[in-house]
């Protein structure tokens, strides 16, 4: 039984790099181009002539060694077809498919050998698809790169698997597939490709997620930012976090498993806890019997003093009597050679330095430029998982195995039939009575409904009553 993978050309983003323009006609036969710019144009790349699909346009290679000059680019191999003025000549990056199958998606591929040497298949010039017919497997999943037959070759990333039975009810894949039946297209057209289908899918999916604050399938439980050690208070927020500016997307935040903290706003944050406080880092490593610390910002430090260093857990104190003031390179000199507050140990980069700094059980937290901020631990409190409940940002997709709950399949469907519907009949121009359209806000507005109560409602659990009699129960 022959499997059908279907390669299109046009989905592959970076497949092209920089283009020119004839100035002249070229008859076919000739084996040199005559261009309004080289510029970006050199010896041993892939050229397109003409516009990818276009009848007659021809995929071909510059020359190996004679590299373009003024207005005139030396090819590989004589032209096949004529071209007239003002053809586009466009620089690729990559002139093949390589197509191979794994047994799972995350086993080992192998490139396919029936009918095609090494698993490359030629990338067309006048057509924006082509079909491969394969009868070596039967399950499994497909995959496909770019090549760049040019020399030892180079390759692209592989792009989504596809599954041997096609694609599952709720994904990409399917999505575009549907949409595109219902608006009868058997194929991707100049302006719905399939980087068009993505972009309105992402589009959708940021839509319905904005039409909520915070959606149960978007939550998430226990993350870990990291663990508690003594000088470091701040912890790198998710990245998928749908804000990471204030607590807006969290729930809760715990050092292990003590009660939640309660959120202070950053400027409390800094008026309430850090109060006193003076914090930077070291910029350049410093070594036993070092005499100055370069840091970061010191114009906050006091003239002479000491300051605690934080390594490893370990805290270690340093005296200094005096400070070179700067912004970002500031630097405490007069540390004693040896004993009471020398340089004892090896200082790292980075090693966070405080001068008046308070070690408790922490309480508080804040968020500030993508970070969470805690109290810093006392030695009572170390080696705890600082947890995090929060909200992440919308879902995105970007290739055609990602896959779509059922709620956000069924509204993201509609969506794209109705964006397709404006590109088909209206020029892009979206028509708010179309009935996808209707359809899609029915759906999301359904979804919201059946959300809404789980936030609202808290399920307790019944008591049954025992009657001996009509007055008395237990």
């Amino acid at each position: 039984m022959s499997k059908p993978i279907k390669l299109i050309v046009k989905t592959i983003e970076g497949l092209f790099s920089h283009k020119t323009y004839l100035t002249a006609v070229m008859s076919a036969g000739v084996g040199a181009l005559t261009v309004k710019d080289i510029s970006g144009f050199a010896i041993n790349q892939i050229l397109l002539i003409g516009e990818l699909g276009a009848e007659d346009s021809e995929l071909i290679k510059t020359h190996a060694a004679t590299a373009p000059t003024g207005s005139t680019i030396t090819l590989a191999s004589n032209l096949v077809y004529a071209h007239p003025i003002d053809t586009p000549i466009t620089v690729l990056l990559y002139d093949q498919f390589e197509l191979s199958h794994s047994t799972s998606i995350a086993g080992t591929k192998t490139t396919l050998t029936t009918g095609i040497a090494g698993g490359l298949v030629a990338l067309p010039a006048d057509e924006t698809s082509l079909r491969y017919d394969d009868s070596q497997f039967t399950s499994g999943y497909y995959w496909i790169r770019y090549k760049n037959s040019i020399g030892t070759g180079t390759f692209s990333d592989y792009f989504g698997p596809i599954p041997y039975d096609g694609y599952a009810e709720n994904t990409v894949g399917k999505i575009i597939k549907k949409a595109m039946k219902r608006c009868h297209l058997d194929d991707y057209t100049d302006y719905i490709d399939f980087d068009f289908c993505i972009e309105e899918l992402n589009e959708c999916l940021r839509y319905i997620s904005g039409k909520l604050k915070r959606w149960s399938k978007l939550q998430t439980f226990d993350y870990v930012l990291g663990q508690t050690t003594r000088g470091v208070n701040k912890f790198t927020l998710p990245t998928n976090i749908a804000e990471n500016e204030n607590n807006k997307s969290i729930y809760n935040v715990r050092v292990g498993r003590n009660p939640a903290l309660a959120f202070k706003r950053f400027d409390q944050w800094m008026d309430d806890i850090m109060s006193g406080m003076k914090h930077t880092q070291v910029t350049t490593q410093a070594v036993a019997g070092q005499v100055t610390l370069e840091i970061d910002n010191s114009y906050d430090f006091v003239d002479a003093g000491s300051v605690n260093l934080y390594i490893a857990g370990q805290i270690y104190t340093v005296t200094y009597t005096g400070v070179t003031r700067s912004a970002t390179a500031g630097i405490l000199t007069g540390i004693p050679a040896s004993g009471t507050g020398s340089i004892s140990i090896t200082i790292p980069v980075d090693t966070e330095i405080w001068q008046g700094e308070s070690e408790v059980t922490p309480k508080f937290y804040t968020v500030y430029g993508g970070y969470l901020y805690t109290e810093l631990p006392s030695v009572t409190n170390l080696n705890q998982n600082v947890y995090c409940d929060y909200n992440r940002g919308p879902d995105s997709v970007n290739s055609e195995d990602d896959v779509l709950d059922t709620f956000r399949y069924d509204a993201c469907l509609h969506y794209l039939i109705w964006t397709m519907n404006a590109s088909l009949k209206n020029k892009g121009k979206k028509d708010m009575n179309d009935a996808e359209y209707t359809q899609f806000l029915q759906v999301v507005a359904d979804y919201i409904r059946n959300e809404i109560p789980a936030h609202r409602k808290q399920k307790r659990p019944r008591r049954n009553g025992i009657f001996y009699n009509n007055r008395d129960r237990i």
